[in-house]
């Protein structure tokens, strides 16, 4: 059996745990189009979501499955991490 968590992430993915406890991403069919930026609380509208299968999140560099978000004119990214369970900021280059 499998359940899943739609409240994490700012609604942007779903994450489904299975019975092994190893969590993976899909994205929401109802995401939202902006988050709020972590620092000002500030709209950031989202450019695109993508899966990856293979990665090492940033915050628990755990290797496994993730999510990135883009935004439209902002240069950061964020990483959905099912192992920690945050969505984790990453600063432009």
């Amino acid at each position: 059996m499998t359940d899943f968590r739609t409240d994490l992430f700012h609604g942007l993915f779903v994450l489904h745990r299975g019975d092994q406890g190893q969590g993976r991403l899909s994205r929401h069919a109802a995401a939202p189009r902006v988050v709020p930026d972590p620092h000002t609380g500030h709209p950031l509208k989202v450019a695109a979501l993508e899966l990856s299968e293979l990665t090492v999140c940033p915050a628990c560099a755990q290797l496994g499955a993730g999510g990135y978000v883009s935004f439209e004119s902002d240069m950061r990214l964020a990483f959905a991490c099912p192992q920690c369970r945050k969505l984790v900021w990453i600063a432009s280059a």
